[in-house]
């Protein structure tokens, strides 16, 4: 079964791991029969966003394997839009990311709905970092403000992963992506039967986390065969409009 996942790093990371240039996450991706990752820069995710868009959109060039995000913040507005018209255009960039634990801004901030307001007409996803459940209630006013965008909680919000999941049984344009380092007991069959599989993605967060645990997450759920290939593959190819 092919697997999509859609997020990990690329650049230098601030805990020991190799796998910090596309070679080397390739082989990572090789290991773990993972046929295609979406990556962001980890210095645009720390705050250069011009610079580690640039250094990116570089670092894959030419890889089928890899598909980018632009990352962007609301604290950078007119910054962030220079950017999303500079890379959302390009068929290797899947869609933006907002990494909320480097960007003290509420999710339901003026500045972050012009940012959401932008977005919109690139058809693209907005992933979202989020690490205070006080940003799932602004989650929930700005995804019902914009029905038509996109939103995938990263990480299903890590240990506020059941708020993440009511939150997406009330808002068809909430997804949540699946990985992360929370190991409460079968996690994916609750969200999996709140939610419904058709609006989980996997994802890993590679190479800061071993591949190893999302998809044995995955793998040891209980959950149907085929709810596990929507999670692992056709979900992402729905959602990022993949051929």
């Amino acid at each position: 079964m092919p697997i999509i996942d859609i997020y990990g790093q690329l650049g230098p990371q601030p805990y020991p791991t190799q796998a910090t240039d596309p070679d080397a996450l390739e082989r990572l991706m090789m290991r773990f029969g993972v046929d295609m990752t979406f990556v962001a820069a980890t210095e645009a995710l720390r705050g250069s966003i011009s610079a580690g868009n640039a250094w990116l959109a570089e670092q894959i060039a030419g890889r089928s394997r890899f598909r980018g995000y632009c990352v962007v913040h609301p604290s950078q507005l007119e910054v962030s839009q220079e950017q999303m018209r500079k890379y959302l255009v390009k068929t290797q960039f899947a869609g933006a990311v907002l990494h909320e634990g480097y960007v003290n801004r509420p999710l339901n901030s003026e500045a972050m709905r012009m940012l959401v307001k932008s977005l919109l007409r690139y058809d693209s996803p907005l992933l979202l970092r989020i690490t205070d459940p006080r940003e799932i209630n602004d989650l929930q006013e700005v995804a019902r403000e914009f029905p038509t965008q996109r939103f995938i909680i990263l990480h299903m919000a890590d240990e506020h992963w059941p708020m993440a999941v009511s939150l997406a049984s009330k808002i068809m344009n909430v997804y949540l992506e699946v990985g992360g380092l929370v190991a409460d007991f079968d996690k994916l069959a609750e969200a999996v039967q709140v939610v419904g599989a058709h609006r989980l993605l996997f994802g890993t967060g590679m190479p800061l986390i071993n591949p190893a645990y999302a998809l044995g997450m995955v793998r040891d759920s209980a959950i149907t065969p085929m709810e596990k290939e929507r999670i692992l593959v056709r979900n992402a190819q729905k959602v990022f409009n993949l051929e």
